[in-house]
């Protein structure tokens, strides 16, 4: 979550849920008629932002949820797991000792679309993947990760973020391309 606003606790396994629509609306465009993968699929938050334009035809998370096709660790999916699916699109865990083992499971076996902090660009840990894997990022901006008497209301987040996609497809030029 953010690190500068004292009014939000951690939460465990980094689970912040996808509600604020926003989040479906700038990816939309970027996926539509594809077939993808949520492999954090926590309460469902993203596919159901996503349904009208794409088919989640694989659901898992590390824990039992409804909706949630398997109970899987996210780094024991394998390529027949994800057999006939384009590409991964989720709100992964941020911390970068969750994240960064995950990118490198991932990435390898699908183009990965990920919800990520914006700051994340400017951080040295990211550099290798800035210059290998990451061909583009579409802003989001501050987002809602509460639900304020069950509406997407309340108090934003103090950073941004962003969509960032990542792929080891041959066709990477070293140039990361922001998307408005």
């Amino acid at each position: 979550m953010s690190k500068r606003s004292s009014n939000f606790k951690k939460i465990e396994r980094d689970f912040y849920r996808s509600i604020d629509p926003k989040i479906g609306e700038a990816l939309v465009s970027h996926i539509r008629g594809l077939k993808f993968a949520e492999v954090f699929y926590g309460d469902g938050d993203l596919e159901d932002q996503l349904m009208d334009a794409a088919t989640c035809v694989w659901r898992s998370d590390i824990r039992e949820t409804v909706g949630c096709s398997k109970v899987l660790d996210a780094l024991e999916i394998t390529e027949d797991d994800l057999r006939g699916v384009d590409c991964i699109a989720s709100n992964p865990p941020y911390t970068w000792k969750v994240l960064q083992p995950l990118l490198d499971h991932l990435v390898p076996m699908k183009p990965c679309w990920f919800l990520l902090p914006m700051d994340m660009l400017s951080n040295n840990y990211m550099k290798p993947y800035g210059k290998t894997w990451l061909q583009k990022v579409v802003p989001v901006g501050r987002l809602y990760w509460f639900l304020d008497e069950g509406k997407t209301t309340g108090t934003r987040g103090t950073d941004n973020y962003g969509w960032y996609y990542f792929s080891d497809q041959n066709n990477y030029d070293n140039t990361v391309r922001i998307i408005y």
